[in-house]
This record gives C-alpha cells, structure tokens and sequence, in this order.
C-alpha cells in the first residue's frame, strides 16, 4: 500500500514512517513544508504546503491512503484538511486517516464515547479540530473513505508536549502534586499506540459512507497527579513538590504572558530559543482538572489495539528525556539549575 503522512516531521507523524516503513507491504512516503532533518531509512520525502490545493492534488495521485497527522495554527488544522479533502476528491478518493483530538469533546465531565458531540468551547485549537472533522464528514459523505482517530495526550520517546516540557516544569519547580488541580484523567497514549491505531485504521474495513471514529487513551492511564509525581520520580527530580493553586495562577497570568512573547519573537527573528523558561498555555490549568475519561473500547476491538501499559510508556518516556534533555540530564541537572 502506497501511503502519505502529511506532517510527517512532528512527533506522531515521524514515529508513523518508521512504523510503516518497518511493515511489509507497505510503502510510505513523508510531507512537511520542510524537509525532513534524518528521514527514516526506506521512506520518501516530498516538500508540500498542506494548504496547496493544487500541488496537493498533484501530489496525491498514486496513493491509496493519506494519513493527516498535521499540526500548527488554526489555518493549518482547518484549512489544510479542508485542503486535503478537496484535493483527494480531484486524485481518485484515497482512504484518508485523519488525526483528530480528545480535545473536540470541550470541557465536558464523566465517561466519553465517540457518539458525544463535539464542543467548540476549548479555544482556537479544539474549534480548529471540530471545523477539520466536519471537512472529513463531508469527504465522507461525498463518496470518499476516512477513519478519524481521536487520541487523548500523546507520550512516549519524542513526545516535547507531554513528557520534554512536563518534565522541565517539573524541574524548575513549576508544577508538582497539584492537589484538586491535578486530579483530572490524564488520558495518555503511547505513541506507538497511537502509529499501531492508524495501521490499523488503513486496512480496516468500512462500509459505503460509514466514518469510523476511535478514541485511543490507555485503559490505565493515571490522573494528572499520579504521571507528575512518577514521572519525576524516574527523573530522580525529588522531593516532589506540593503547587498551591495560587501559585499556578500567578504562572498562568504573570509568568506566560512574557514566555508566549519571547517565544513569538524569538521564531519571529530566529533567535535562539532553548534557554527559555517553557511557556504554560492558560488551559492546561482546566485540562489537569478535567474529569474526562475517554473510553477507548471500540479502538481496542475493532482495531484490535493491544495498550501499551502506562509503566512501560513511563519508562520509555523518562529513558528519552535522560537521552535528550541536557538540562535534565542526571549528570547535568545541578548545573542547569544554577
């Protein structure tokens, strides 16, 4: 099977190629805007702007599958998918693998399955999400094949989001055991999980104008609380301190307002921007409180997914960040916390 992976230089999108490039019978192909840094042996690459119509029609032709794990701005979600369907319609309807987000269920609480409604209330991102899937019906209901998977917070090797940053908050003594603040579902899913899922999805069969939609989140993923204290843990980044609210909220309105400043500007004019503290979005705060539990058993029987266990993707996770983080680094940590 010929397969394209749109975003195939993020995190999922790159872990994806070597997945697929390891299975036989398959033969997968990267796209980025950007080259890929160190593809993975036996893998394509095409340069592409995702929001590119035209060239985006150009480049489908051949493929039997296109698996979009794009991330980046509003635009980028929304427009690009939009892109995409359009583009796919005109290059002979390729089944499309569309990486969605628990993040289109908004704030609600409680059991989740993927017949809940989808909620714009989350902010740009989640709002983006929902507009990429609604293009994804569309697709579907216009003759064309998608599967959408619904990931919750993706760890693993690789994972910045959830593993490079948390455990440099933790580092700095940014967040801790949050108490009632971090008692949410973490909702994680290790990221061959979730390479292991849109596999699946491409050889799953589906019926004329069905879209199958899968939530994918370990069945024993921790709450919030739980992954912060092991994780640190792992890293050896004791004691584990114990964040006050108050002191989260003073992080969210006094402290990440500059960060998100010195970061635009330093992607802005290519400044250097490692040594900058990490940039806490203001609903991480809402998110680690979050009842959600995302219930992930149709991913497991009709993909047929076999979890990774939350100790194994914890370890995992901690071994990359001894690897990759110099600032975290066992040998090193006592200088960068100077």
């Amino acid at each position: 099977m010929n397969v394209l992976v749109l975003g195939g230089s993020g995190h999922i999108g790159k872990r994806l190629l070597e997945t697929l490039a390891g299975a036989s019978g398959d033969r997968p192909t990267g796209a980025s805007r950007g080259f890929a840094v160190s593809p993975a042996q036996g893998v394509d690459w095409i340069k592409l702007d995702t929001c590119n119509v035209s060239k985006l029609t150009t480049a489908l032709r051949g493929f039997d599958a296109i698996v979009n794990c794009v991330a980046g701005d509003a635009r980028s979600i929304s427009q690009g998918t939009q892109a995409l369907t359009e583009a796919a319609r005109q290059a002979g309807n390729p089944r499309i693998i569309h990486l969605s987000t628990m993040s289109v269920y908004g704030p609600v609480e409680g059991n989740v399955r993927e017949d809940a409604p989808l909620n714009t209330e989350l902010g740009w991102y989640g709002r983006a999400k929902c507009e990429a899937e609604h293009h994804i019906g569309d697709y579907v209901r216009q003759g064309g094949e998608a599967v959408v998977l619904r990931p919750g917070c993706v760890f693993g090797p690789g994972s910045e989001l959830w593993v490079g940053r948390i455990a440099r908050w933790l580092q700095a003594g940014r967040i801790g055991d949050l108490g009632v603040g971090g008692d949410g579902w973490s909702n994680l899913v290790h990221v061959d999980d979730v390479c292991q899922a849109a596999v699946a999805a491409l050889r799953l069969p589906v019926k004329p104008r069905e879209l199958p939609v899968f939530n994918l989140a370990a069945p024993d993923s921790p709450r919030w609380n739980t992954y912060f204290v092991d994780l640190a843990l792992a890293l050896q980044l004791t004691p584990v301190r114990r964040i006050r609210r108050r002191q989260l909220q003073l992080d969210r309105w006094l402290a990440s307002p500059p960060l998100k400043l010195a970061q635009m500007l330093s992607k802005r004019f290519q400044w250097p921007a490692s040594a900058l503290p990490d940039y806490m979005p203001p609903g991480l705060m809402d998110l680690w409180a979050q009842h959600i539990h995302l219930d992930a058993t149709q991913a497991s029987h009709r993909l047929g997914l076999v979890w990774t266990t939350y100790a194994a993707g914890l370890q995992s996770s901690a071994a990359w960040v001894g690897e990759h983080d110099a600032c975290l680094h066992l040998k090193e940590r006592a200088a960068c916390m100077r």
